[in-house]
């Protein structure tokens, strides 16, 4: 037996050498069988378990064998924990080891946690404190700062406000793959899009020759290049290279990987760019992205935006009931997302309930005052019912709950919707008074006024021309055109301006306006190409226009003719007459044969029962041998005239197979 036992111990230990896992496994209950006390086997079987990713029966192995034992097992229970998801019971169990033990890899446990959880922000702290206690030289070193890359991605995904924003991402020439993959991902979480194209580029051709050079197999390289490849069509789909986007995500869905979360966000993706091209389509692709296999492998916020997705899928398919539940279900886990909010309230809306969904809004802008989105789609739905008082109103509401020195009123957007409302309320004073507020608040802001676009330059120079404030547009259109002396708009509305205060200053600045070529031009098709005018239009006449308008002929229809339709031929007099009714119907068929056997009652030449005319009911009298045949058919036409529907009840079929009722 001991023999025996020694042999195992030998297979097992080069099995271990050759990372055969299934093998192992086996020789491990081998040796349990001989000896299941043995402690250093029971852990070989423990390790084996979790690198064949067997983690809950790695777990219940730690409990019923290593309980009370001198091999402490607690990071091997951490690490299970966090791979089926019991984040909890890794912490509590996490909290208890790091009051009595120092060691580094406890920070390693710690930060993976932080990061499954999208603690970004301690996560980032645990991996810079990791980095500053690694040697340069070690290889550790390089996959530290892959994992701190991936947790400043996280936090620039979840938080677009976050302050690493600005901090520039330092790569060494020697960087492997995996790094230029996360540089590539914060640089994309920063729109940065150009760079992060770049580093996708790299890192997929690095990746590719490194997993060659590896002896790999082919699967294995291509479900290594999926995660970069759709990263890469995600970069391209914002860039707006649709087309290259769409061939990535279906050469990713086709190749049947086993990795669900890059068909998950394939899919996902794929859904965006189609949009509402087909819905039933576009159901399975979030089928394939909402699994609980893809759900347990993705981030929260990538989660989110499947689970919101979905909901907006289910508004285009008009299932109002469905999107509600969902959209309330998202907004109980998902808090600060306003995007929530609007669904629920264009749920409502498409159901024609304009005012219930104003309501909705309303509600929710009382209980989440900081959420602009809510407060607009308030002021849109309210102008979309035609009512740009109530919509001033709303943006009145908003404007003052912020202080009047906050610079968040003052945003161009802001201002233009302010002063368009109140143009159209017929108040052009006050918006002339808020656009002369705005005015001094940019001048004063340093920030602002060394950046501010020339549109919002040029719209107030031009409502100032609009309201007849001719020499405050002509000094904001000469400052224009000081910046930029070539700006042909701003020349033009600077001798508009002149030309109501200063026409000496108009003819000068006129001179400089570019002229028009006409060489090239056919007057002629371009009049007739003008947009907005009818072919049919005709100029108003105005009071000395002294000319008669002549009536409009009335256009005369020809006669519809039957196709047959001969002139020399008299046209039959009852032709307006039903067929039955006519002189000349004669009966068909079995209509034919029950003329003749009629029921009780019914009128029969020559008499009723027996044939001695004494069933003569009605009044008719019996027809006499001295009639001729066209009196016969002459009162034979008179009786089926009077009484036309008895004669149709007569013909009806009846209907064969069926049971009477009762």
């Amino acid at each position: 037996m001991a023999s025996s036992v020694q042999t195992l111990f030998a297979e097992l230990k080069k099995t271990i050498a050759e990372g055969n896992d299934e093998l192992t496994l086996q020789i491990c209950d081998k040796i349990i069988k001989e000896n299941a006390a043995d402690q250093t086997v029971l852990h070989c079987k423990a390790v084996t378990l979790i690198r064949l990713g067997r983690y809950n029966d790695a777990l219940q192995l730690i409990a019923r064998k290593f309980k009370g034992s001198d091999i402490d097992l607690s990071f091997e229970k951490i690490y299970c924990y966090y791979r089926t998801n019991q984040f909890q019971a890794a912490f509590e169990l996490l909290n208890e080891i790091k009051t009595r033990s120092s060691n580094p890899g406890l920070l390693f446990l710690e930060a993976q946690l932080l990061y499954s959880q999208d603690k970004f922000t301690e996560c980032i702290r645990v991996y810079e404190m990791l980095l500053q206690q690694t040697n340069k030289s070690d290889p550790v070193y390089e996959e530290i700062q892959v994992n701190l890359l991936a947790a400043k991605a996280g936090l620039a995904f979840t938080a677009k406000k976050a302050v690493l924003a600005s901090e520039p991402i330092e790569l060494s020439a020697s960087a492997q793959y995996e790094v230029a993959y996360n540089a590539a991902s914060l640089h994309l979480a920063r729109s940065e899009l150009g760079e992060a194209r770049k580093q996708l580029e790299a890192a997929r051709k690095a990746c590719n020759d490194r997993l060659k050079e590896e002896d790999m197999s082919q699967e294995e390289i291509d479900e290594e290049l999926a995660v970069i490849a759709t990263q890469l069509a995600y970069t391209y789909q914002i860039q707006g290279r649709v087309e290259e986007a769409m061939e990535i995500y279906h050469s990713v869905l086709a190749s049947d990987l086993k990795d669900a979360s890059v068909n998950a966000v394939a899919s996902n993706n794929l859904l965006a760019v189609q949009q509402q091209r087909d819905l039933g389509q576009a159901a399975q692709k979030l089928k394939t992205a909402s699994s609980k296999e893809a759900s347990a492998r993705l981030k929260r916020y990538q989660k989110r935006v499947i689970a919101m997705n979905e909901t907006l899928l289910q508004l285009y398919m008009k299932k109002y009931d469905a999107c509600r539940d969902s959209a309330c279900k998202l907004i109980a886990t998902y808090p600060e997302n306003e995007t929530l909010y609007l669904v629920l309230a264009a749920a409502t809306y498409q159901q024609r309930k304009a005012e219930n969904a104003v309501e909705e809004l309303r509600k929710y802008a009382q209980e989440k005052p900081e959420m602009l989105a809510i407060w607009f789609a308030t002021i849109q739905v309210q102008l979309l019912q035609s009512q740009p008082a109530a919509a001033l109103g709303t943006l009145e509401s908003y404007l003052g709950r912020l202080n009047k020195e906050n610079s968040e009123r003052y945003k161009p957007a802001i201002v233009a919707l302010e002063v368009w409302l109140y143009e159209q309320t017929g108040q052009s004073d006050r918006a002339m008074e808020i656009l002369d507020k705005a005015s001094q608040h940019w001048k004063m802001d340093a920030e602002f006024s060394s950046n501010t676009p020339t549109s919002i330059m040029k719209q107030t120079a031009a409502f100032k021309l609009k309201t007849g404030r001719f020499s405050e547009a002509a000094a904001d259109y000469e400052q224009l055109v000081r910046s930029d002396p070539t700006d042909a708009q701003a020349l033009a509305g600077l001798v508009a301006a002149y030309v109501e205060v200063d026409p000496i200053k108009a003819k000068q600045y006129g001179s400089s306006l570019p002229g028009v070529a006409l060489d090239n031009l056919d007057i002629a098709e371009l009049e007739s190409m003008v947009p907005g005018v009818k072919r049919g239009y005709v100029r108003k006449p105005t009071n000395g226009d002294k000319r008669r308008k002549m009536p409009k002929e009335k256009k005369k229809r020809k006669p519809l003719l039957p196709k047959d339709y001969n002139p020399e031929r008299t046209p039959d007099p009852e032709r307006w007459i039903p067929a039955r009714e006519r002189s000349t119907y004669r009966v068909k068929g079995k209509a034919k044969k029950a003329t003749g056997k009629g029921p009780q009652g019914t009128y029969i030449a020559g008499g009723g029962i027996g044939g001695t005319g004494s069933a003569n009911i009605g009044g008719l009298k019996a027809a006499t041998g001295g009639e001729s045949p066209e009196q016969q058919r002459a009162n034979k036409g008179k009786a089926a005239s009077t009484t036309p529907a008895k004669t149709s009840n007569n013909n009806k079929k009846k209907k064969k197979g069926g049971k009477n009722k009762w």
